[in-house]
């Protein structure tokens, strides 16, 4: 049941044109850069950027829209003999999955076709992509708080802009007030609390641009043999804990 339920909604998905817009997104974003630019470290650390401003949005629209828009399919699935933890499951895993295939597909047909197999860029679209169960399953559960559609989407924005702007610009302005101070560890601890910071700093890392982090690149040198598995478990672990926090509100919602 879990696999048929998953086989839905992925085609469902397909059929919005969700997962063919994203693939072109990414697929001429890509292009252009390796086209135009002349230094491929600029190009990759261009895209990721690009991707780790755009995945969080798009992962979180498309989370909450999908659950408004199929709310009476779920009610319907739900009058038959299914878990609720199996139909939640199907959920999260079609719509990170369509995400996944969209972006990676995209990104790395035109690397490829310029440039061949680079390990650097492979690594780096991995990375990027745990970003995507990430804000998938937080944007689940702003929908499954928040009934009303136009609320609920509008939260889903506001949480984008934090991830993506407004958390940085705090940061800054913490360093910036106890400047004098030793905060050194608190502001890493501060920067690995956000995973697009995190992902961001390994993809510097693994392109060898850690000078430009500052203290903060520094010290994570010390760890850079480790840092692409550091982040990816943090990441997992973010997405684990949005998707329980979701599945304990999905058992107990009332459809």
């Amino acid at each position: 049941m879990p696999v048929k339920l998953i086989k839905y909604e992925l085609y469902d998905l397909i059929k919005s044109k969700w997962l063919l817009g994203i693939f072109f997104f990414y697929l001429s974003v890509a292009y252009a850069f390796l086209d135009f630019g002349k230094d491929t470290t600029k190009a990759i650390i261009s895209h990721s950027n690009l991707a780790l401003i755009t995945l969080p949005l798009f992962s979180l629209l498309l989370s909450t829209t999908y659950f408004y828009n199929n709310k009476n399919f779920i009610s319907f699935v739900l009058t038959q003999p299914v878990k609720r933890l199996w139909l939640f499951l199907s959920i999260f895993i079609s719509l990170s999955l369509s995400l996944i295939i969209g972006f990676l597909l995209g990104s790395f047909l035109p690397f490829y076709y310029l440039l061949g197999i680079d390990y650097t860029y492979i690594r780096v679209l991995l990375l990027n992509a745990f970003v995507i169960p990430i804000f998938t399953s937080l944007g689940i559960l702003l929908a499954l708080i928040e009934e009303d559609r136009l609320k609920g989407v509008g939260l889903a924005l506001l949480v984008w802009l934090i991830f993506s702007a407004l958390y940085d610009g705090l940061l800054l302005y913490i360093i910036i007030l106890f400047s004098d101070y030793p905060i050194e560890k608190f502001v890493i601890f501060l920067t690995l609390l956000n995973p697009i910071d995190l992902i961001r700093l390994t993809t510097l890392m693994d392109t060898g641009l850690h000078e430009i982090i500052g203290f903060v690149g520094k010290w994570l040198l010390k760890y850079s043999d480790k840092l692409f598995m550091f982040s990816a478990l943090l990441s997992s672990f973010y997405s684990l804990l949005f998707l329980s926090l979701g599945s304990l509100v999905f058992r107990k919602k009332d459809f």
